[in-house]
């Protein structure tokens, strides 16, 4: 029996408006004896064709810490015939897939489709879920569902590291403890940023603290964890986590985010849809049939505002629309760039509203200033459509 992985991965802050209706819109829930029941009638022989079965659709890993990970595997087989093809088309966040080890799958047998949750998301509710496609012509789409309570991890003081109003060129350290309250043999075996891209942009060291200089009179061991951005971040909101190999039970894979604002010469600014606490435009519920569009400007000062130039570098999701005017001059020292971002109508139903729920989207413009390069922001929203029924 082989294993096919899929890591499911949702990032921080936001409430969840709409997202119960989006979820009628991305599809709903199916159970093992649902699935049979929606067959349809086909041409030829019914024996002639794979058949698709799945022990369960839905799984709860219960309560979790924030920044843990959880794996479930649900085990697919052919009960059919012919070979059996099973591939992951969409899911309510981020996602990767890896190769099954055997696809098709041969008829008789089984192999294991694992789903992975890593806790990304404030303490609270979460509920996420991935759609597959088959070659069974009476199961053409199955959703997997995985759900659970998170909770703030009790080891770590503070829960985040917190830059705020983080000058692009400023190297400032902030600090944590992870503390252990069972056992005195606590270990962090290392310490990196998780996203590979980011590994450059922090410094990251790990120091034994002893016991009476802990922040928790309660522990009995820990550590201080101090990061410092090396200025090389983006302008605009840090979404980062650092991973943390730890021997705590269940948390011997232990991610921390990093939080906060870089600030410089450049800032997003715009109607009430921009939320500089988030630093994300905000679109709400979004009709798929009608789209919706945000217009923005850039505020770019300083002795590069006359000289500064902007281009798109990254979109996700790759369907958003940016548009970028022509400056605007208010004084010498100053300038305005008109910015429209766009979800064109027509998408299909999507849950981005950087909840438990769905991973918010985001956008990189490039630029060709000094000393901030880059500027990024996030983007939120559900598209809702037509309901799918039962």
């Amino acid at each position: 029996m082989r294993a096919l992985p899929i890591v499911v991965v949702s990032l921080l802050i936001g409430s969840s408006v709409g997202a119960w209706s989006a979820y009628q819109s991305v599809g709903s829930q199916r159970s093992a004896e649902e699935i049979s029941a929606l067959r349809g009638d086909t041409t030829g022989d019914e024996s002639d064709y794979p058949k698709f079965e799945i022990d369960a659709v839905q799984y709860d890993f219960g309560s979790m810490q924030r920044g843990t990970s959880r794996k479930h595997s649900f085990k697919v087989t052919n009960k059919g015939t012919k070979p059996l093809t099973v591939q992951v088309v969409s899911t309510t966040c981020k996602c990767t897939a890896g190769d099954m080890a055997k696809n098709p799958i041969p008829p008789g047998e089984t192999e294991d489709l694992t789903l992975t949750w890593v806790a990304k998301v404030n303490a609270g509710t979460f509920r996420q879920t991935a759609t597959l496609e088959t070659n069974d012509p009476r199961a053409r789409r199955v959703e997997l569902t995985v759900e659970g309570m998170v909770n703030n991890v009790s080891t770590v003081e503070p829960n985040q590291w917190f830059f705020d109003k983080l000058r692009a060129e400023d190297q400032r350290t902030e600090s944590l403890y992870v503390m252990s309250f069972e056992d005195e043999d606590l270990e962090i075996e290392s310490a990196n940023i998780e996203n590979p891209e980011d590994e450059g942009k922090y410094n990251i060291e790990v120091v034994e603290v002893p016991h009476d200089e802990l922040p928790d009179a309660k522990a009995k061991a820990g550590y201080r964890v101090d990061v410092t951005p090396l200025g090389k971040l983006p302008l605009g909101p840090i979404h980062d986590w650092v991973m943390l190999h730890t021997n705590i039970k269940e948390a011997e894979e232990l991610r921390v985010p990093i939080m906060g604002t870089v600030v410089g010469d450049i800032e997003l600014r715009g109607p009430a849809a921009y939320n500089d606490v988030t630093g994300s435009v905000h679109f709400g519920d979004v009709q798929s049939e009608e789209g919706a569009e945000v217009k923005l400007f850039l505020n770019v000062g300083g002795e590069h505002a006359a000289d500064t130039k902007f281009e798109v570098a990254e979109l996700d999701p790759e369907y958003l629309e940016v548009e970028l005017g022509e400056p605007r001059k208010l004084r010498d020292d100053l300038y305005h760039v008109p910015l429209t971002l766009r979800l064109p109508p027509g998408l299909p139903p999507a849950i981005r509203n950087g909840t438990g729920q769905g991973e918010g989207g985001s956008v990189v413009l490039k630029t060709n200033h000094p000393t901030s390069p880059e500027i990024s922001f996030g983007v939120r929203f559900v598209i809702k459509g037509a309901a799918v029924t039962k």
